[in-house]
């Protein structure tokens, strides 16, 4: 079955989006297809989309990680150079995550840093112990921005001018229920940037 549309929306549930091919494992949310998103490769060619939307999905994905890793790398193999993902996933300190018992695992953005090579050959420069899963896989993801839900109370707190935006990242860092969800913006590199960085290794 060939898309409709250039845009993939993955997981969608009952929240189907307009100009997007909508899939889900579960039939009876009527998707545009019904698609297991842990059994790869999918069946889209290469390159196909120009937008992958994940809308508190991947935090249910891939209980092993090499499904997950898989499920990563077929988001890459899939997306256009340029190409934008929209990720929303739990606040890993909010009840909101725990109360799922079908969430498998904390996502960050940092989870995602770790597949963009920019930050891989930095890590490697500095003798870093963070991993490298960008170089490991052929991944190059850029995490472009983050944005945080907080819960409404901490949100009036600061609206209310009761605290700083500096006081409120102390707590979303130290505390629990601050942040419902987190939004993380993220570009497609193809090819990936490795051979940029080889280059200047040799020279």
């Amino acid at each position: 079955m060939t898309p409709e549309h250039t845009k993939l929306n993955m997981g969608c549930g009952f929240n189907k989006l307009n100009d997007h091919w909508n899939v889900d494992s579960f039939a009876k949310c009527n998707p545009d297809q019904v698609l297991d998103l842990e059994i790869t490769p999918w069946p889209y060619d290469d390159n196909f989309f120009d937008k992958i939307n994940a809308n508190n999905v991947l935090e249910h994905l891939g209980q092993d990680p090499n499904v997950f890793t898989n499920i990563i790398k077929e988001m890459y193999r899939v997306s256009k150079d340029q190409s934008e993902w929209y990720i929303q996933v739990p606040h890993h300190r909010c009840d909101l995550f725990w109360d799922d018992y079908t969430h498998v695992r904390v996502l960050t953005p940092k989870t995602f840093r770790m597949f963009d090579q920019k930050t891989n050959f930095e890590s490697i420069a500095k003798k870093l112990s963070d991993s490298t899963f960008g170089l490991y896989h052929g991944v190059d993801l850029e995490v472009v921005d983050v944005t945080y839900n907080m819960v409404g109370y901490w949100l009036q707190q600061q609206q209310d001018g009761m605290i700083g935006s500096k006081e409120l990242d102390i707590k979303l860092n130290t505390l629990s229920n601050v942040c419902e969800s987190v939004n993380i913006f993220i570009k497609i590199h193809k090819p990936g940037r490795f051979e940029d960085w080889a280059k200047t290794q040799q020279g």
